[in-house]
């Protein structure tokens, strides 16, 4: 005859198994959640409908995004299904990636108090736990060994690991969200499994948005503020009166709403149906110009043609990180073929005044040393708040005698780097005549069009140069010299 011991060890091995093929069962009978509203704070976790609906759906996708109003308790689903995976599938691992350090720890404290709470659940599959400030291990009796680990975000955040699940906790707001992708994104990406779940509110110009906004492998879930059953339409109006049009993007109602531009994008005047084209062959008595961004973090180059009614039309984009000067010396050489063998020279290639200034260290300005590889730059203003101006004029709306609207920028879609930073980057809250400078990798490329517009508008009142009589460094010390000292030299060289 079985002991009472013998009894509640197969109740609790049966109850293992089940729970095993059943996640909401799982969460409803056996998780307890951290509440702040509640007396005990430490309380079981009872999903809502759309918590269950989350729920299944991470259960169900590969990559899974949820995009949600704030307090939803979505972070503690993705936590709960983790827990589920590490539990089921010993040897497993769950790399979950925070804006800070501080929120790394945060999420390993949560899924600690998950773990503390399932004890008899655990005693069922004969699993012990370990918990650590930044880590979670979850023993099996055979010896495998399943790890939640939390990292802040870092360019190389998660690189190392090979992970069963990748949790992205607010994608948006984390610092350096494209770099993390590139290198988290393959920990996980093998053909016989892997998930992402990503969870963040909206924000605009950020990787989350333009993921959620373009076609991908992704599977998009929105949660409504209304998902907590608690909120009723007095509650929305009472929060609408607290924090104003902010409303739409902390407790959307829509997907819309959480895209509404609340944040302000800088660059309202961009219309991809007025603005992008689909791209042709540049006529070869148009004008071409060059217009770069350049530094180790990014060479941002475009090539402009512009026809004889002054329209320009942005056709070619460089847009690669890492490079130094004879790289990115070589790669403005091989477009300037672009468009056929034997295609004209630009104009001006005009570049930021940074460029010419003399280093330190070797005295010699980077505009130097493009132009010992063949690239001759032309000096263009670093004004911000002019160069803006000058950008939303070439982008404003100009409306034909017979109803047809244009503009004076064009750009090929092709330029997808340009044309996704433009409609992404916000306005400085503190200076609403310049942009945001961060996150910064949306600045390059509308950097690289403001120092053309700059020019294109006020182009500078500089003397013809004879080139033929002047050396590399002669031409140095004139891009690096002031009016009087560009006269005198000018008077002496140029006879």
């Amino acid at each position: 005859m079985k002991s009472r011991r013998e009894y509640l060890d197969a109740f609790r091995r049966m109850e293992f198994l089940y729970a095993k093929d059943d996640p909401v069962y799982f969460a409803d009978h056996y998780c307890y959640f951290e509440d702040k509203d509640s007396e005990d704070v430490i309380v079981p976790f009872r999903p809502w409908p759309a918590q269950k609906e989350a729920l299944l759906a991470i259960a169900r996708d590969r990559l899974s995004l949820f995009l949600k109003a704030r307090q939803i308790g979505i972070t503690w689903v993705a936590l709960i299904y983790c827990a589920h995976d590490l539990i089921f599938h010993p040897g497993h691992t769950v790399i979950a990636l925070s804006k800070t350090q501080n929120d790394a720890c945060e999420l390993v404290r949560r899924f600690g108090i998950l773990l503390e709470h399932m004890k008899s659940l655990l005693a069922g599959g004969n699993l012990r736990c370990e918990i650590r400030k930044n880590e979670v291990e979850i023993q099996s009796s055979d010896g495998r060994v399943s790890r939640f680990k939390s990292f802040a975000a870092s360019p190389s955040a998660g690189r190392s690991f090979t992970a069963n699940i990748l949790l992205i906790d607010e994608w948006a707001f984390q610092e350096y969200a494209r770099e993390i992708w590139a290198s988290a994104y393959p920990t996980i990406n093998r053909p016989t499994g892997g998930k992402v779940i990503g969870i963040s509110t909206m924000k605009r110009g950020s990787l989350f948005e333009e993921l959620w906004t373009t076609e991908n492998g992704f599977t998009k879930h929105f949660i409504s503020v209304f998902a907590d059953p608690r909120r009723n339409a007095a509650w929305y109006e009472a929060t609408k009166r607290d924090i104003g049009e902010r409303i739409l993007q902390e407790y959307p109602r829509t997907a819309e709403e959480a895209l509404a531009d609340v944040g302000g994008r800088f660059f309202h005047e961009f219309d991809p149906a007025l603005h992008i084209c689909e791209p042709f062959e540049i006529p070869r008595d148009w004008q071409i110009y060059t217009t770069m961004d350049y530094g180790l973090d990014m060479l941002a180059h475009y090539k402009i043609a512009v026809d004889s009614e002054k329209n320009c039309y942005v056709f070619h984009e460089i847009y690669k990180s890492g490079l130094v000067v004879s790289e990115a010396s070589e790669l403005i050489h091989k477009a300037d073929g672009y468009n056929g063998e034997n295609w004209k020279l630009p104009r001006e290639r005009l570049a930021p005044p940074d460029l010419f200034a003399r280093e330190l260290t070797s005295g010699k300005s980077q505009a130097a040393g493009f132009a010992e590889h063949g690239i001759r730059l032309t000096k263009s203003s670093n004004n911000r708040e002019t160069g803006w101006l000058y950008v939303k004029e070439l982008l404003k709306c100009r409306v034909l005698p017979d109803g047809r609207r244009m503009a004076r920028l064009h750009i090929f879609s092709t330029c997808r780097h340009l044309t996704r930073t433009l409609a992404s980057i916000l306005v400085d809250e503190k200076n609403p005549c310049d942009c945001k400078r961060e996150p910064h990798e949306l600045t390059h490329a509308p950097d690289a069009l403001r120092y053309f517009a700059v020019w294109w508008y006020k182009p500078p009142d500089v003397k013809k140069r004879v080139e033929a009589h002047w050396t590399e460094d002669m031409w140095e010390d004139y891009d690096n010299a002031d009016e009087g000292a560009r006269r005198r030299m000018e008077e002496r060289w140029a006879r």
